[in-house]
């Protein structure tokens, strides 16, 4: 049999051939919306957003920056600190008068 008598013959039994593409294909640029007949509020609105994005973030950071010294510094460094200027005051000997 030649190649096209058995591409027949596959294709009056149903089966696909060998090359037959196993995945869909792509659409092609026409079938995408253009971005005219969008309305244009949607697109300022995520470009504003995006300008936002950077100050934003540096604030995230920054802020975390100060968030981990400070938290040390209110659990560990000031209830010592306390500790240490109690301990000074109970057990001072200067008296006044």
């Amino acid at each position: 049999m030649s190649e096209q008598q058995e591409m027949e013959a596959e294709e009056d039994e149903g089966g696909t051939s060998d090359t037959a593409p196993m995945l869909p294909q792509r659409r092609s640029a026409d079938y995408r919306i253009p971005v005219l007949v969008c309305p244009g509020w949607p697109i300022l609105t995520t470009e504003g957003l995006r300008t936002l994005l950077l100050p934003g973030r540096a604030l995230v950071v920054f802020l975390c920056h100060l968030l981990l010294p400070g938290t040390v510094f209110l659990l560990v460094l000031l209830p010592a600190a306390a500790i240490v200027y109690l301990g000074f005051l109970c057990h001072s000997r200067v008296s006044i008068g």
